[in-house]
């Protein structure tokens, strides 16, 4: 069942350009831009949506997507997408992608990010759509 995350705008990255850059990090940890062919210059891991006032982003994700690690994955790009961020969680983050051949998206998401259920986003104006499961 997919989850949301909701990006939101940091210093002069907006929340549409800071969720683009996150999504296509995760990917860029599984395959290095050292090493993409040209098809996968603008490939991602997760999908961007746009609220309806065109200002707010969300990623649709799954955290128990499971993504692998490249041995020569650069972290850097990914840790400054989150300036909220101590220097001892990023020094964590980076570990634990380093040490691991593969984790589980959710693994990762700092603690201060809220993820959020088809409900909450339709709820708030968001143009998702609420799959029952129980049927």
């Amino acid at each position: 069942m997919n989850q949301y995350i909701i990006v939101l705008p940091v210093g002069l990255l907006t929340s549409e350009v800071r969720a683009k850059a996150i999504t296509r990090e995760l990917y860029n940890i599984s395959t290095p831009v050292a090493i993409q062919h040209d098809y996968q210059k603008n490939t991602t891991v997760f999908e961007v949506i746009v609220h309806p006032d065109g200002v707010q982003h969300a990623l649709v994700i799954q955290t128990d997507w499971i993504i692998p690690v490249h041995e020569q994955a650069n972290l850097e790009k990914l840790v400054a997408m989150f300036p909220e961020l101590t220097d001892q969680e990023r020094v964590t983050l980076t570990g634990y992608i380093h040490t691991n051949k593969a984790f589980p998206f959710g693994n990762i998401v700092p603690s201060t990010v809220t993820i959020r259920d088809a409900a909450y986003m339709q709820a708030n104006g968001w143009d998702v759509e609420i799959i029952n499961l129980e049927s």
